[in-house]
């Protein structure tokens, strides 16, 4: 007669552990980890490695990701069906809105006697259609872009009109110059600013 095999486990000695025992343990692990308990705290607490709880908060982590994941992707699919919807509804209504409109009225006719005659008639407009219906049907798919992350990316706009582009490059140099004396006013030497040219101006001595 042979010995049931056991059912395959995590942890304990040998690799097995009872499937009970390790879902009490993380839950205990993930409880003490939202406390702000470490994991050398949580291993001292549970009478564990320190390794073995970083594979516990591994694997919940992992497992929470997966869930997350999962959800967001239904709420996604959900989002879709619903735009889609409005984008059928709107098309649905432009497009009834393009039928041509019969219109009845009555015309009386006097004849001179004080009496007259009553025609019935029946007149038909051609209607080109709500332009709204599509405005709305426009920011459905607008919606259903964002929803799976299909837009364009927003053009930079990169502006010449800055005045440094129209400097020369004496302009530029002394214009670097005033900069770095406001940066550093007292670790330059005072005859090398004044050996510098300023918009083509020969250097004077303030000193004289």
């Amino acid at each position: 007669m042979t010995a049931r095999r056991r059912s395959a486990g995590r942890g304990g000695k040998g690799g097995y552990e009872p499937p009970t025992r390790v879902k009490l343990r993380e839950a205990q692990v993930l409880e003490r980890l939202l406390e702000g308990q470490t994991q050398q705290q949580i291993a001292t607490a549970e009478g564990i490695s320190q390794a073995a709880v970083s594979k516990i908060a591994r694997r919940i982590e992992e497992r929470l990701l997966a869930d997350v994941a999962y959800k967001v992707e239904r709420q996604r699919a959900r989002q879709t069906m619903r735009l889609e919807f409005v984008y059928q509804q709107a098309i649905r209504a432009w497009q009834d809105s393009k039928q041509d409109v019969q219109r009845r009225r009555q015309r009386k006719t006097d004849r001179g006697d004080g009496d007259g005659v009553t025609t019935a008639e029946v007149m038909s407009e051609n209607r080109h259609g709500d332009p709204r219906y599509l405005d709305e049907a426009r920011k459905a798919l607008t919606d259903l872009r964002k929803v799976w992350g299909v837009d364009a990316p927003e053009r930079v706009s990169i502006d010449t009109s800055v005045h440094y582009a129209s400097m020369t490059d004496e302009a530029l140099e002394a214009e670097l110059v005033r900069h770095v004396q406001l940066l550093q006013p007292r670790a330059l030497d005072p005859n090398v600013l004044l050996a510098l040219p300023i918009n083509n101006q020969e250097p004077t001595n303030e000193t004289e």
